[in-house]
């Protein structure tokens, strides 16, 4: 299964990751999203968990969908067949789902006010991939809705009410509807959602112990809404925000951003990791400012593939202080589950993304920001990329269609690579690098082909206690308990790995033996780890050092990723 082909000719592990998580949603299970299932909250038929949520997963199935439908090409029936039965639902108000509380408002009025927002998104995002004017119309009445209770949900006695301890229930419930009545402004042309979008925005704030998941998709809704208002004061407002979230040491080493804030960080949640990456790559795109980009690569790598199941849905992991826990990590309440009701959802919506950032049309000519696969088109020149970086650190290109001119395609060299070997028709290439990007100028033809070679850097970086994070090209290395038990015996936080370092965290470490792997293995980035248990130091044993992003090819298991040396 390794290098499958997605349609629109995409072929590496990122579209398989896509076409797994397509497949959970469509055909998968448990539970399967059948109409019944989806359309729960925004009825309301009490059949399963979080229907107070009114819409949460209508909203969510409706966006993800619609969005993969678009960039996939694909016309997937169930969109159009299950429309009329959630339009029936929607309320004389405009709203769906539980009844709301105009006065002395309740956690479970946000909670409507969160599926209500997701709802929105969805309704939307399915006009545009469809040109249906029905889910238009539906999402108008909607934006009336909110339109209406805004000036009680923007009072300082509301927002002062659900400032603290509301966690999933609190504020961001309100500030998240930023996303929907922005994309709701655009696509009927009318302001008055855009002006409410801006006045919920001047009233966000990152909060202690919130749900993370909930700001970050307010502050995505910000970044919407300078592309449609083209304010500076609002991507400034979404620039320092990201810059806080850094500075407040609320992400971690693997690109990771907790399911809630400091000082309640106890697991991960792939909505929250969806957000960040997209996120940070629309920054990139608006901003050119390369820390977005490689904060989104390294999220991309490693977090955001963790964070998915074998099933192909995304979830939660434990967090603890030295890797992540199969189960509750150190005695701390919730851990890994597949979060159907959301992060699945969630998860798949990111791709689209990432595929539409891998490629952009540049001043100088077409660029390519992401090694993933993907095509772009820039002044006539269009290229696909086809990656097997995790079998090999090659990705080869092949011209679609060339202009009669010349013209110039700009390949990055990222911080985690010491070169890229450049091949054109199996013959070195004539680049030059500048800036950190290679640029090739010449007439291309259609049916040229290129191939880029990473010569990719191992390297460690520090963290407390004297322990390292280790890195082979964009991937976080770490020991899977799947894979070598023994490495866990207890006490293996002691186990210190032997290990040599070089000039500048460099570390030289001895490829893995070839061996059986799975889709989602990484066989260029493992490493054999000798090591002294804890436990007993004087029987060194041999662990392997693998990417944290195989966990998709594994049961859900303990991982290692802080680690103790031997001089250490």
């Amino acid at each position: 299964m390794q290098g499958a082909a997605a349609p629109g000719g995409r072929q590496g592990q990122l579209s398989l990751r896509y076409d797994l998580v397509l497949r959970r949603v469509r055909e998968g299970g448990p539970p399967a999203y059948t109409k019944e299932l989806v359309l729960a909250d925004a009825v309301p038929r009490h059949v399963r968990r979080f229907t107070e949520f009114s819409g949460d997963v209508s909203g969510r199935w409706l966006e993800a969908l619609a969005a993969a439908s678009a960039d996939r090409k694909e016309r997937y029936a169930e969109l159009a067949e299950w429309l009329p039965e959630l339009l029936a639902a929607q309320r004389e108000d405009g709203r769906f789902g539980e009844p709301f509380a105009a006065q002395g408002l309740r956690r479970e009025d946000m909670a409507l006010l969160w599926g209500n927002g997701r709802l929105l998104v969805g309704l939307v995002e399915h006009h545009r991939a469809t040109g249906d004017a029905r889910p238009l119309e539906a999402a108008r009445r909607l934006g009336e809705f909110f339109l209406k209770i805004a000036p009680e949900m923007n009072s300082p006695r509301v927002r002062e009410q659900f400032a603290e301890g509301a966690f999933a229930m609190g504020y961001i419930c309100w500030t998240q509807t930023i996303e929907g009545l922005t994309a709701l402004g655009a696509a009927s042309g009318q302001s008055r959602y855009l002006a409410l979008a801006r006045e919920i925005a001047a009233r966000l704030e990152r909060r202690p112990g919130e749900h993370a998941h909930g700001f970050l998709a307010s502050l995505r809704g910000v970044v919407d809404l300078y592309e449609a208002a083209r304010e500076r004061a609002l991507l400034a407002q979404a620039e320092n925000e990201w810059q806080a979230v850094i500075d407040s040491g609320n992400l971690f080493i693997a690109g990771t951003i907790p399911e809630a804030w400091k000082p309640k960080p106890m697991r991960t949640e792939g909505c929250a990791e969806a957000d960040w990456l997209r996120l940070s790559l629309r920054l990139w795109r608006l901003t050119g400012k390369l820390q977005y980009l490689e904060a989104a690569e390294r999220t991309l790598f490693n977090e955001f593939a963790m964070n998915q199941f074998s099933t192909g849905d995304f979830g939660h992991r434990a967090l603890a202080r030295t890797g992540v826990r199969a189960g509750a990590a150190e005695a701390q309440a919730g851990g890994s589950a597949r979060a159907w009701w959301c992060c699945t959802l969630h998860g798949l919506r990111a791709f689209p993304e990432i595929f539409r950032h891998a490629w952009r049309e540049g001043a100088e000519g077409l660029c390519y920001d992401l090694p993933v696969e993907g095509e772009g088109e820039a002044g006539g020149l269009r290229i696909r990329a086809s990656s097997s970086l995790e079998l090999d650190g090659t990705i080869r290109l092949e011209i679609l269609a060339a202009p009669a001119r010349a013209a110039e395609a700009l390949v990055r060299l990222p911080r985690w690579a010491e070169r890229i070997g450049i091949d054109v028709h199996g013959a070195a290439a004539e680049t030059a690098l500048r800036d950190g990007w290679y640029r090739l100028a010449r007439a291309w033809r259609a049916g040229d082909r290129v191939t880029l070679r990473y010569a990719m850097k191992t390297r460690a970086e520090g963290g407390d206690a004297g322990r390292v994070a280790l890195f082979h090209g964009p991937w976080l290395l770490g020991v899977a308990e799947a894979t070598d038990p023994f490495f866990f015996d207890e006490p293996y936080a002691r186990n210190r790995l032997r290990i040599t370092a070089g000039a500048g965290g460099a570390v030289l470490l001895v490829p893995a033996r070839a061996a059986g792997g799975h889709p989602f293995g990484v066989p260029a980035a493992r490493f054999e780890a000798p090591f002294l248990p804890g436990g007993y130091p004087l029987q060194p044993g041999v662990a392997t050092l693998r990417p944290v992003s195989e966990q998709t090819g594994l049961r859900t298991c303990d991982w290692e990723y802080w680690f103790l040396t031997e001089s250490a």
